[in-house]
């Protein structure tokens, strides 16, 4: 259910708990006017569906947006770097200015820093929260100056910056032709949900649904269609790149975030 949550917009997660509330009493609604259960439960499942067949490429947005705000965020500890302020000391500095799509992530990290973490754990742990190969070259890259202490750390930051800027350019470009099928697979979703609603309420054509094999053949339909759209949108996803690092276990996962 979290993670169903995730894929939506911002301005939709934060009306996640009305949108459930809407989705049940629609069903309820339904179920009590056609006297069929399947009838309610498809129309509850339609509403609560509606925001994913609108905003079918929100995850891929999402990690654009987020590598962007890496970039952004690894050139500003760069210019902040070169005062010559220590990796934790800057990190701790940005964290009030760190672009929006990293930013708890970030006041996460330097909080950990400041309470006194261990580095190389507290870089993990970044890591782990974005779940990303992206984002874990640039926790290598901060765990390696960590033992070494060497120099060029600002230009190195400035290379992973530019290499992530250009990534997140390429992979708008890759999406914004993915937002073209995903628009004609919206347009179809849309006119198939109103064709079965127009279908419904016509007795002529469900009045052979409104039985308990009718029941169960709608059932299948309804199962059948939602698992086709939810196929397409995992075809149609943009995944992160594999991990380069192991994730933490779960123990040092609670005892980081509790540091």
């Amino acid at each position: 259910m979290q993670r169903a949550k995730a894929e939506l917009p911002q301005k939709w997660q934060h009306r996640w708990r009305h949108l459930v509330t809407a989705a049940g009493i629609v069903t309820l609604v339904v179920w009590a006017w056609t006297g069929w259960p399947v009838h309610g439960i498809l129309a509850g499942s339609a509403v609560l569906g509606l925001p994913y067949i609108l905003n079918p490429g929100t995850a891929a947005t999402l990690r654009i947006e987020r590598l962007e705000a890496l970039g952004q965020w690894l050139n500003h500890l760069a210019g902040v770097h070169t005062a010559g302020i220590s990796l934790p000391q800057t990190i701790r500095a940005s964290a009030k200015n760190a672009p929006a799509p990293i930013a708890p992530n970030v006041r996460a990290l330097a909080d950990r820093l400041r309470s006194g973490a261990e580095a190389q754990d507290a870089f993990a742990l970044f890591a782990d929260e974005l779940a990303d190969g992206v984002s874990d070259h640039v926790v290598l890259l901060f765990q390696s100056h960590a033992v070494y202490k060497g120099p060029g750390l600002s230009d190195a930051l400035e290379a992973l910056a530019i290499t992530i800027h250009q990534q997140a350019a390429d992979a708008r470009d890759i999406e914004a032709d993915r937002a073209k099928v995903r628009k004609s697979s919206r347009m179809v979703s849309v006119v198939i949900c109103v064709v079965v609603v127009g279908c419904m309420l016509n007795d002529a054509w469900s009045g052979w649904y409104q039985s308990p094999l009718g029941q169960i053949v709608l059932a299948a339909l309804g199962g059948l269609f939602a698992w086709t759209l939810s196929w397409l949108r995992r075809i149609a996803r943009t995944k992160p790149d594999p991990r380069l690092l192991d994730p933490l276990p779960a123990t040092q996962l609670s005892t980081g975030g509790a540091a």
